[in-house]
């Protein structure tokens, strides 16, 4: 297992394509003829646990090909102590450098063990390292937008029509609905702060929600026309919340009374669509490349114009800015004023969420990425980072980090009620 204290963050922001990775990071040798390494198991293994409401509940299992190999097995068990007497996967789906496991064995909140041997010409390698996954099942067919992690044990997930889900880890225990019933509008974003210790809601028609997890409330902005919601942040003693048609909007501490900001004229039309702070200095991203910063919420500048696609969030990971958008776009900045555009690799691919750490930043900020076609890119160790395989289509909107226990895992939601889990291994 990977040792997250020495993981370089930055990586995450030069992902290269996915045929340079396994080229790069493949266990054999190529003399123009690949050398199989029987000795050495297959490297990078990972899995993504989970699936939309529309399927079964799966374990998608994936690792880093080796071009000498000429067939993959993957082996499973109930408990942990995989070997090659074990049970063998049969894929419900597979690829080059993946397999799915699912149907009426893989049941929802149960842990499973997995191992994978490489083959060639006869040949076996060793098994690789033992990986987990803990599939959990929707309780929606609708959109999820956004996840939030509080640090302890309830992360919430917000999506379209007001649905909200709880779980208290996502993994072993199941999601469950704890939406308002007075709110049938669409909830864009969620975060926590353990000032207030309360989740703050965000979404269509000026909806401000907080609560404990279970129970809401639902706050009165007083602005006319009400701004609909793209995002929120905790600023420290106060909250800022981003939307269509250049809303700004500030709080008190408690998310109670609202003010309306003027980002100035040049934004008015523009969807601002995310907002973090490092502490000294308030980012705001939105359509057609739109930049903004911020001292104090107040006073705004306008930034020039870096690329014309759409920035579609913005996370602060304690040493940098990170902001990813359509059409591949990643940028990142370690004062929210000097930017630098990154490749990631991923053709055609629009990300809409970065990694979002709510409950506070942990010691060793873990990078990742989700977007269209199910992508899920992260940053798993110095050299490079990497496309991990979900088993889904369908797009990822929301991404957030479990670190109170070891290992961490991230925890991704999307279209369809989408709920993933996955563990960096």
């Amino acid at each position: 297992m990977l040792n997250l204290k020495d993981i370089n963050i930055l990586k995450f922001f030069a992902v290269v394509s996915l045929s340079v990775i396994l080229a790069a990071c493949h266990s054999s040798n190529n003399d123009d003829g690949d050398v199989f390494v029987p000795t050495v198991g297959p490297q990078n293994v990972q899995v993504v646990s989970g699936d939309s409401d529309s399927s079964a509940v799966q374990n998608t299992i994936s690792w880093t090909l080796d071009p000498a190999a000429t067939g993959y097995v993957v082996f499973v068990s109930n408990i942990p102590g995989v070997t090659e007497s074990s049970s063998v996967v049969v894929p419900s789906a597979k690829g080059f450098d993946y397999v799915t496991h699912s149907g009426v064995d893989v049941v929802a909140g149960t842990t499973y063990y997995y191992a994978v041997q490489a083959l060639s010409d006869g040949t076996s390698s060793v098994l690789s390292a033992e990986v987990t996954g803990t599939p959990q099942q929707s309780k929606t067919d609708k959109a999820l937008n956004d996840v939030a992690w509080n640090g302890s044990n309830a992360l919430i997930a917000v999506g379209d029509t007001g649905v909200i889900l709880s779980s208290p880890n996502g993994t072993a225990d199941a999601w469950i609905d704890v939406s308002d019933a007075g709110i049938p509008t669409s909830l864009a974003a969620v975060t926590w702060e353990s000032i207030n210790n309360q989740f703050l809601i965000v979404g269509a028609g000026g909806t401000v929600l907080t609560g404990d997890g279970t129970v809401w409330e639902s706050k009165e902005l007083g602005l006319a026309p009400a701004p609909n919601l793209e995002d929120v942040a905790w600023l420290g003693d106060s909250y800022i919340a981003v939307g269509k048609n250049g809303a700004i909007i500030t709080s008190n501490n408690d998310g109670s009374s609202w003010i309306a900001q003027d980002p100035g004229e040049s934004v008015s039309s523009i969807t601002l669509k995310g907002v973090a702070s490092d502490g000294n200095l308030i980012v705001v991203v939105g359509t057609n490349g739109t930049m903004l910063t911020s001292p104090d919420g107040e006073t705004w500048t306008a930034l020039p114009t870096i690329v014309n696609n759409d920035l579609n969030d913005i996370s602060w990971d304690g040493n940098k800015f990170g902001v990813v958008g359509s059409n591949d776009t990643i940028l990142t900045s370690p004062d929210g004023v000097t930017w630098t555009s990154h490749i990631p690799g991923t053709p055609d691919i629009t990300f809409v969420a970065a990694s979002q750490w709510d409950s506070s930043l942990p010691a060793s900020p873990v990078l990742g990425a989700v977007g269209s076609a199910g992508t899920f890119v992260v940053s798993p160790d110095a050299t490079t980072g990497f496309s991990v395989p979900t088993g889904t289509n369908q797009q990822l909107s929301g991404l957030t980090w479990v670190d109170n226990v070891s290992p961490a895992y991230f925890v991704m939601v999307g279209n369809d009620g989408t709920v993933l889990t996955s563990q960096l291994q």
